[in-house]
């Protein structure tokens, strides 16, 4: 095959580095129904199974076209003391902007400005490929990689059944037709976020050219592209063998977020008034009042989003980091499997921000019943958000980097 002149990669594919470990690998084509993973730590690098351009683009059309019903249709109605309430996505998020800002401002922006930032860049994504704007094209990868960790329709409508079944025993529930719209939105979200690859829509864009052989080669944390140059020559950015103080930025997030992990369980999370009676719930507590109603399998959940996973994030990412520094006898690959599970279980600690905020909506405020967060809230939305943050800074080469290390100082001991 010869090579074409306005195609220097045709005859000869590049090399690249895998974004987990930094193995240099040959790319290879998958079929419809393959998955190609990286021999030494099973990071997914390929995916057969993906959508056409144009199929992504209906699936974000669609849900750019259901967004507002979703938004300004009632979710649910509930029949309470005599009279009919109803909430819809952000109705507990506008009650609490009053006296808890940064509460109401992180359900808004998980439970609907994440998800509407990740569907418009998306269509600007295609818009740019088309057009082959670099300008509009290299801020919407961007914006893809960083909020499609922070859309959370998912735990939003796990967060309402559990509403419904804590408020089922003092009122007639009534579902809406904005419950069916916001269900389908995050329906098509989930098929988006496991389909859609920035790093594609790159080689779509500007395809990458060969490498010479016995080259230095460094990975491009934005396009993907592996190269041997100082600065991408795809999408412009400086490029770094591994992210800047990543270690450091981790540790910082993890030790903050142990500091506010106090707060967040000590402090009521939730303040109930019923016939006048101010009850106040931490964590722990509201776990065992639901036990005590006959709801084990709800406190179940609520203790493992609440207490379980923030406490599992923490000691997972601060093993990981320790391993870092000494010898453990933990393999890199376990602890790739620990990174994985402690981001996969990352957004479900915001299940209890969630309940809380449709309990503000559907409990009639003022009247016998009233419902509100407590300080603990607070502790607890900050103990979630730098969990989350600390996942992300975290970069996963320097578990193979210490590895690495560690196989060569034992080979020059022997």
């Amino acid at each position: 095959m010869t090579q074409s002149p306005d195609k220097p990669w045709a005859t000869s594919p590049p090399l690249t580095r895998c974004s987990g470990c930094d193995l240099v690998l040959q790319p290879c084509q998958t079929g419809s129904d393959h998955l190609a993973i990286c021999p030494r730590c099973t990071t997914k690098l390929a995916h057969g199974r993906r959508l056409s351009f144009n199929g992504e683009i209906a699936l974000a059309l669609t849900i750019l076209v259901l967004f507002l019903p979703a938004h300004l249709l009632p979710l649910l109605s509930i029949d309470l003391l005599g009279k009919t309430i109803t909430t819809s996505v952000l109705t507990g998020a506008e009650i609490l902007w009053s006296s808890f800002p940064f509460v109401a401002s992180l359900v808004i922006f998980c439970a609907s400005f994440a998800p509407l930032l990740f569907t418009c860049a998306l269509l600007v994504l295609h818009l740019s490929r088309r057009r082959q704007s670099i300008r509009w094209f290299r801020p919407a990868v961007r914006v893809i990689a960083h909020s499609r960790h922070w859309v959370m329709a998912d735990v939003l409508m796990v967060s309402l059944a559990i509403a419904c079944f804590k408020i089922q025993d003092y009122a007639t529930l009534h579902f809406s037709v904005g419950l069916a719209c916001y269900a389908t939105i995050q329906i098509l979200l989930s098929v988006l976020l496991v389909r859609v690859n920035t790093q594609r829509y790159w080689d779509a864009f500007a395809q990458p050219t060969p490498l010479p052989n016995n080259a230095p080669l460094v990975r491009c944390d934005h396009c993907g592209l592996t190269q041997t140059v100082k600065q991408d020559t795809r999408c412009h950015q400086v490029l770094h063998p591994r992210l800047i103080r990543s270690e450091q930025k981790t540790w910082a997030c993890l030790i903050t977020a142990t500091i506010f992990l106090f707060p967040a369980n000590l402090f009521p999370i939730s303040i109930l008034f019923s016939n006048g009676i101010r009850l106040e719930d931490t964590i722990f507590s509201g776990v065992a009042s639901l036990i005590n109603n006959g709801m084990p399998g709800i406190a179940a959940i609520i203790f493992t989003a609440s207490i379980v996973v923030p406490v599992a994030k923490i000691l997972g990412l601060s093993l990981i980091l320790i391993s870092l520094r000494c010898t453990t006898a933990i393999t890199p690959r376990q602890h790739m499997w620990l990174y994985r599970g402690v981001k996969w279980i990352g957004k479900w600690s915001m299940m209890d921000l969630f309940v809380i905020a449709f309990m503000v909506a559907l409990v009639d405020r003022g009247r016998i019943m009233d419902f509100m967060p407590g300080p603990g809230a607070i502790a607890f939305g900050l103990v979630v958000v730098l969990t989350m943050l600390a996942t992300e800074f975290l970069d996963t080469r320097l578990i193979w980097d210490h590895h690495e290390r560690q196989t060569r100082h034992t080979l020059t001991d022997r």
